[in-house]
């Protein structure tokens, strides 16, 4: 067994074969004149059980792209099986057309993703289940959702928050295994696409608010909801975000937002992030589901 870390999560691939006492090695991937990839590994893959670590974080495109090559020369070297760990799966929020005759982006990328030789997929917090379902290749799609309990402060008082309907079954996990109550916003987007909250499916007063979400990508939906749920009488208001995307000016506005704590995953790679997000790693989390894979 090998891991291959991409260039977006080469600190994750490292964590993730330190756990399953494998070596790994980092691709050297490099860009001609018009920023077309090339993509080179320096060691033997005959026969190995090979696993390509990548997140399709921004430029998504580059960082999709080079999975699908090092996947193609992992499969022309001769290895055994190929296992691509996707921790943040890009164009997942595309599962359906969002327009008459629009692409199922979502679709079509699983089907590239299986036309390079990949033969399972470990993703994390993907955002439907209904996308598991556009693969014809074995996929692990992981809960982090003990990761955001094992953060949390012990909190009776705690209710938790889902920002919209589509997030109800996450909100639903956490809310169960917290033992507390759920509460639902009404969320709807205008003609330019922007989301408008305008109230909360139960009673937020008084009660400490965790928000729980797949993503966090320019922080306008987290924004809204905390502010609402202010105006709501909540006492305060906490965020569990899988994947931090962070586009524009995301971070300054959370900032500025008030959150009591607000928590997130290494699926997408930061660097010298401020002191009031915390971090949660999920190499473990990964590694464990790969070990039982086998």
């Amino acid at each position: 067994m090998i891991v291959i870390g991409g260039n977006s999560l080469p600190t994750l691939a490292q964590q993730i074969a330190g756990k399953l006492g494998c070596e790994c090695i980092v691709a050297n991937t490099k860009k001609f004149a018009d920023q077309e990839l090339k993509v080179q590994v320096n060691k033997d893959l005959s026969g190995e059980d090979v696993i390509i670590v990548q997140s399709t974080k921004r430029p998504v495109n580059d960082h999709l792209m080079e999975l699908l090559l090092l996947a193609d020369t992992a499969k022309r070297a001769g290895c055994n099986s190929i296992t691509a760990v996707i921790p943040y799966f890009g164009y997942g929020r595309q599962d359906r057309p969002s327009y008459e005759y629009g692409p199922i982006s979502a679709s079509l990328v699983a089907k590239i993703i299986e036309t390079s030789g990949i033969e399972k997929v470990v993703t994390v917090d993907m955002h439907s289940k209904q996308s598991e379902g556009f693969f014809k290749i074995g996929v692990k799609n992981l809960d982090p959702t003990d990761c955001f309990i094992n953060a949390l402060q012990k909190n009776s008082n705690y209710i938790v928050i889902s920002p919209d309907i589509g997030g109800l079954p996450r909100a639903r996990i956490l809310a169960s295994k917290l033992g507390t109550e759920l509460a639902i916003i009404s969320k709807t987007h205008d003609l330019q696409g922007r989301c408008k909250m305008s109230d909360v499916i139960g009673n937020v007063s008084g009660k400490d608010c965790i928000i729980i979400d797949d993503i966090v990508d320019t922080g306008g939906t987290l924004c809204e909801a905390e502010k609402l749920l202010i105006q709501k009488g909540a006492n305060s208001v906490s965020a569990c975000i899988t994947h931090a995307i962070f586009s524009e000016n995301c971070i300054d506005r959370i900032s500025k937002a008030g959150l009591a704590e607000f928590f997130i995953t290494d699926t997408v790679h930061h660097q010298n992030l401020p002191s009031f997000i915390h971090v949660i790693q999920i190499s473990e989390l990964i590694a464990n589901a790969l070990l039982k894979w086998e």
